[in-house]
């Protein structure tokens, strides 16, 4: 990092959190900054910026804008050179590129066969909005669980919702792989999934955990679940995950300890305002009426 203002005085503010699967990382500096990074770099970075735009010139000659309604994915084949003017406020999600890649590589059942390269600019008033959401869950539960971490189940739930968000929505070089048919499914996955999902109750499960025991891609999950549940798999686990809800908060205790948002928390559920609903729809009534019954 270079302070590009001479004699005027370098004052900065860092807030940093990280889980096993990615880091956020808010940052603001006084003086305008340039900051070079040089590969290797072992993440897969997105960078929001507000308050100003800032300028990443990459080494190719290419450069993006970051600001406003634009963010930045880099996976550092190349290098870059950020420039930032004074006051502005960036957040920067980090995730391991090795986990980026492994997630890919289970959608696509191979190894991939090139490095994974995302175009750079991210529209946040079109397909980047995705990821500006996931992004803006996982900071309100870290802010919700703060000083601690969440719980495993939790915290696997929000990585997935970046991946996914990441590599669907967000062009890259292995688009077209991804989207492509792929083979019908035997009748056997499904089974497989549910006698995981029946038996792994305390487990954290992402669609990608599910494609791994039944040995499919996730599309091919999805295509399986569609065909014999009419649901995708995800939406199979939360079903169960309100009722496993249902039944802690109809057993609770009456010593007042239990809470709705607790219980709601340690089954995986992170946005509350969605789980009450799907609550109120699968049996009639809100948490907060179960636990006082």
């Amino acid at each position: 990092m270079t302070v590009l203002a001479g004699q005027a005085p370098f004052r900065a503010r860092v807030a940093y959190s990280a889980l096993d699967g990615f880091s956020l990382m808010a940052t603001s500096y006084g003086p305008p900054i340039e900051i070079v990074c040089v590969p290797p770099i072992p993440w897969v970075t997105i960078s929001f910026h507000s308050g100003g735009e800032s300028v990443f010139t990459h080494s190719d000659g290419r450069s993006t804008r970051v600001g406003g309604s634009r963010a930045a994915i880099l996976t550092y084949e190349h290098g870059v050179r950020m420039r930032r003017p004074a006051g502005v406020r960036a957040l920067m999600v980090a995730v391991p590129k090795a986990r980026v890649e492994r997630y890919l590589e289970r959608i696509l059942q191979r190894a991939l066969d090139e490095p994974l390269r995302f175009e750079s600019s991210v529209d946040l008033d079109g397909d980047g909005r995705g990821i500006a959401g996931a992004v803006a869950t996982a900071r309100r539960v870290l802010a919700r669980y703060a000083p601690d971490v969440p719980p495993p189940l939790v915290a696997a739930e929000l990585e997935h919702s970046i991946l996914s968000s990441l590599l669907f929505g967000q062009q890259h070089n292995y688009m077209d792989a991804m989207l492509s048919p792929s083979p019908p499914p035997s009748s056997r996955v499904v089974e497989r999934v549910l006698d995981l999902v029946h038996s792994a109750w305390e487990t954290p499960l992402t669609v990608a955990d599910l494609a791994d025991v039944a040995g499919v891609s996730e599309r091919s999950l999805y295509t399986a679940f569609q065909q014999q549940l009419g649901a995708s798999p995800m939406a199979y686990v939360r079903r169960h995950r309100l009722e496993r809800t249902h039944d802690e908060l109809l057993d609770a205790a009456p010593n007042g300890r239990t809470t709705v948002t607790g219980v709601a928390l340690r089954n995986g559920f992170t946005h509350a305002g969605r789980f009450a609903a799907a609550y109120r729809r699968r049996f009639g009534e809100s948490p907060s009426e179960t636990l006082r019954r």
